[in-house]
């Protein structure tokens, strides 16, 4: 019994230890940077951001707070459902903290098993080559 303990205990240890996800192409810690978009920097990655999208399709929501970060907001939904926001330009929400704006923004649903079901956009920015 005391085998099954260490053996659990050691097995959570180097789960919790593996490397943040990763996506090739996008730069997760300048994404993170910019928090909530406020300083701009996102807006600028909007190409790379439609890049990845389809690739976040059934990942679980740790792996996507490791690729985007902490949500700039959340949104609680029927049947256990969530959607984080993510925003691409600054906008009245930079100002009023607790208060959603209509500036660029992507939405990542998370379904009841907490995998990304869906992303959306609110009025998308351009893509530019």
């Amino acid at each position: 019994m005391k085998t099954y303990y260490f053996y659990t205990l050691l097995l959570m240890l180097l789960l919790g230890c593996a490397d943040p996800a990763r996506i090739e192409g996008f730069d997760s810690d300048k994404w993170q940077q910019d928090k909530r978009g406020c300083q701009g920097q996102r807006s600028t990655m909007v190409k790379e951001f439609d890049g990845i999208r389809r690739e976040l399709y059934g990942r679980p929501e740790e792996e996507v707070k490791d690729l985007l970060g902490k949500p700039d907001a959340e949104q609680l939904m029927r049947r256990g459902q969530r959607v984080f926001i993510y925003y691409f330009e600054p906008g009245s929400h930079c100002s009023e903290r607790n208060k959603l704006s209509e500036a660029n923004r992507a939405e990542v649903r998370l379904n009841a098993l907490s995998k990304v079901s869906e992303i959306t956009y609110l009025r998308p920015l351009p893509v530019s080559n």
